[in-house]
Formats: C-alpha cells, sequence, structure tokens
C-alpha cells in the first residue's frame, strides 16, 4: 500500500502543480473520509461517517486522513487513499476510506443504501458529469473490494476481519482510477 500513497502524492503535486500553473487563485486541497464499519448484527449492512477539511500548512494528507478518521472511530483498523477529483468551485478532494472495528463509529454513523452498480465513463472523459455524496464511497468499497482479493499475504482481510470481508465480497472489485 505504500506505493499508492506514494503514487497518489505524485499525482497530487502534479495535479496542484498543473492547477496553479493554469489559475491564478490558491488551489484548495481538501481531504474527505469515509469511515465505515458493520452496522451491529449480522447481515444489518454497513454504516458510515463522511468527514472533509481543508489542507493546510503543508501536512500529509494521509496523515490528516487518518486524523480525521480517528475522530469518527476509537478503533481504526485500516485506511487506504482510494480516488481524488475535482469540485467545480476548483477544489481538489482527495478522497480516503477507512474502516472502523465492529460498534466504534461515533453515533451519527448513517446507514450505507444499496449501492448501484458502477456505470462505465467514456474513456476519454473519465470523470462523470455528475458525482453524487455517496459515489466516492461505492468506489472506495469497490477498490477495498479489489484489495482484499489481491492482498497476497492477507493483511487486508486480517485487519478487516472475516464479516466485513463476507460484505465487501458482494461488491464488484474496481482498481483505483475507475470512478463508476
Amino acid at each position: 500500500m505504500r506505493g499508492s500513497a506514494l503514487l497518489a502524492s505524485a499525482v497530487l503535486a502534479v495535479v496542484v502543480g498543473y492547477v496553479a500553473a493554469d489559475d491564478p487563485r490558491e488551489t484548495v486541497v481538501s481531504v474527505e473520509v469515509f469511515t465505515v464499519a458493520l452496522a451491529g448484527a449480522e447481515d444489518a449492512g454497513l454504516v458510515f461517517t463522511r468527514v472533509e477539511d481543508r489542507l493546510v500548512g503543508g501536512i500529509n494528507p494521509d496523515q490528516r486522513a487518518r486524523q480525521l478518521a480517528r475522530e469518527s472511530t476509537s478503533e481504526l483498523r485500516l485506511i487506504h487513499s482510494t480516488s481524488w477529483r475535482w469540485q467545480s468551485d476548483g477544489r481538489i478532494v482527495l478522497t480516503y476510506l477507512a474502516w472502523a472495528g465492529d460498534g466504534s463509529l461515533a453515533a451519527d454513523a448513517r446507514l450505507l443504501p444499496a449501492l448501484a452498480p458502477p456505470v462505465p465513463t467514456d474513456p476519454l472523459h473519465p470523470r462523470p458529469p455528475e458525482i453524487a455524496e455517496l459515489d466516492p464511497l461505492a468506489h472506495g468499497l469497490r477498490h477495498l473490494t479489489f484489495l482484499l482479493s489481491t492482498s497476497a499475504d492477507g493483511s487486508v482481510a486480517e485487519a478487516l476481519g472475516s464479516r466485513a470481508c463476507e460484505q465487501l465480497k458482494r461488491l464488484q472489485p474496481t482498481v483505483a482510477g475507475e470512478l463508476p
């Protein structure tokens, strides 16, 4: 997973440099963290929280994402950078998916609705025309499913636990860079 963090940092540097060179306004970069956990009883689904904060003072986005996730849970098991996107207000949003231990999410956690299947995008226009609030979360969960299926040492499955793995295996896996 360190390689993906390095790649994300390189992409961020290029994106921020490109946007800043093209637009005289300050480029705002924010970190968005979806923290997910199993909802109580067996097969009750997933619950999540979402928090977003602007990056300031040269802080490492991975570090800020961990801080934000820990504000939502007392038991952080896994965190992974899953996507980035440009918003029409000029912001760059880095999205992270965090997995929390069962029953450890804040009381304001919301039940995750059923996810629609991923929708293919135009290869020359990878950004969908509209991105709904839960689209980055759905993408992140599908990407986590991909990581679960390709983790040679089993570290992802170990971090998640068997019940969470069963929930994720119901989703169609996708690799980073393919937003539904």
